[in-house]
């Protein structure tokens, strides 16, 4: 069994680090509020797939929703919630924070990156066997390309956006 006790020189992770001087040019603002609003959007879009799964599937379909469909989509909605998670422990101008963006942002981006064709693909299909409009499927889809595309474009055109910072304390060469 391994030795749970601390050994010293070396840093257990944690989700608290130590404060940082923000780059006044890039300091993470367009970002932060991308975070929080992608955060508040999955909350929110979440609530009703949770508590109101049924009368949600009887809009999007025309058929009854079965038990199955109502579970998976309380399921997907559990999990959009807890997408959010990510996205607030981003939010923070820390070190820690500042750092996990571009993984944050790396691993949503291979989610929609997945569902995409994905949804593509039921479309082309005419919705066969999911159940869906196609609409729905074309709709959803744009959303999250649109999404992934932004996420891209950040990391790629603008990734000062993720923010910029110097240690405290760290003096400069």
């Amino acid at each position: 069994m391994a030795n749970s006790r601390p050994t010293p020189n070396y840093a257990l992770p944690t989700t608290i680090s130590r404060p940082v001087s923000l780059d006044p040019s890039a300091p993470g603002t367009i970002i932060r509020a991308a975070l929080l609003i992608e955060a508040l959007g999955n909350i929110l879009g979440a609530i009703p797939m949770i508590f109101l799964a049924r009368p949600l599937l009887s809009l999007i379909t025309s058929s009854t929703p079965s038990p199955l469909a109502v579970s998976l989509t309380q399921w997907l909605g559990g999990l959009t919630c807890g997408l959010a998670a990510p996205l607030l422990l981003a939010y923070p101008n820390t070190k820690r924070a500042m750092e996990s963006r571009t993984t944050v942002y790396w691993t949503l981006g291979a989610g929609e990156g997945a569902l995409v064709p994905l949804l593509l693909w039921q479309y082309m299909s005419e919705g066969r066997g999911s159940g869906l409009p196609g609409g729905f499927l074309l709709g959803a889809a744009g959303v999250l390309a649109a999404t992934a595309v932004w996420r891209l474009w950040v990391m790629q055109v603008r990734p000062e956006w993720m923010g910029r910072y110097r240690e405290e304390g760290v003096k400069e060469e």
